[in-house]
């Protein structure tokens, strides 16, 4: 159960504005996300090490990724990521670390990311074109979408970056990455990774006339680009974050409209 705070950081208003445009329920939302207040950041610990232990017992593993939440950024957090129970002695250095920060909260969120289940997550950028927006995506596996800041030759996770003009029109593939051989069991062959990615375009595909909703609503503002990260885990797509040059205008312009009113555009 998430721990009762008062305060309303930007960055959970920008979760928000996902709730007012259909993407995910208010419950759905407060399940995603575990919230403390910073006085209760040793409870963070304790909960992440006991859902760790509780994935062992059932086979299963899990990436979780901590945010500090301050009360008026809207993105670019201090954050750390923990998939072992071993990596929580660097997670309360982290947190320690930062002790004289001025964040308000510190969040968390899992992703399930064993090899039982098929597990994407990925950002599309949709950038400003003569004749309307075209779609870069990059797409990692068993991971976060954070991920991709660190993406380089050497990187652990396989990776694909694509292209297309607009929604309907194919995907050209322009980059492929595959870790070096792995023992681990998920290890993908490139055919095998080519043919998810086409899944998880489809999954995408499939909630097009939602998304180009929300993408009228930031076109509105006349980004030159913008950004929405996504998660599919088991057949299950989950828009879970998105970014733009100024978030805090477009907070501002749904605070003069009801979240009803927001759904209209």
């Amino acid at each position: 159960m998430n721990i009762s705070v008062p305060a309303v950081p930007m960055k959970w208003r920008k979760y928000l504005a996902l709730v007012d445009f259909g993407f995910i329920s208010a419950d759905e939302l407060a399940a995603d996300i575990r919230r403390y207040p910073r006085s209760k950041v040793r409870r963070l610990v304790s909960d992440i090490g006991s859902d760790i232990r509780d994935d062992f017992r059932r086979g299963l593993q899990s990436f979780y990724v901590v945010k500090l939440v301050p009360a008026d950024l809207p993105g670019q957090l201090p954050n750390f990521n923990v998939e072992r129970s071993s990596q929580l002695k660097q997670l309360v250095a982290f947190l320690a670390a930062h002790s004289g920060g001025n964040y308000l909260e510190a969040w968390y969120c899992r992703t399930r990311i064993d090899s039982e289940v098929f597990s994407v997550a990925g950002r599309i950028v949709f950038s400003a074109s003569e004749t309307g927006r075209t779609q870069l995506v990059e797409q990692l596996w068993r991971g976060s979408p954070r991920r991709l800041e660190t993406y380089s030759a050497d990187f652990a996770l396989p990776y694909v970056r694509a292209s297309r003009y607009s929604w309907g029109w194919p995907y050209l593939v322009e980059h492929v990455h595959l870790p070096r051989k792995s023992a681990r069991k998920s290890a993908l062959s490139s055919l095998q990774l080519q043919s998810e990615f086409g899944y998880s375009m489809r999954c995408i595909e499939q909630e097009s006339e939602k998304i180009a909703t929300f993408c009228t609503f930031l076109d509105s503002f006349s980004f030159k680009a913008y950004s929405l990260e996504y998660k599919i885990v088991a057949s299950q797509l989950k828009i879970i974050d998105w970014d733009t040059p100024n978030d805090k205008r477009v907070l501002g312009s749904q605070d003069e409209q009801t979240p009803s009113t927001a759904r209209q555009f």
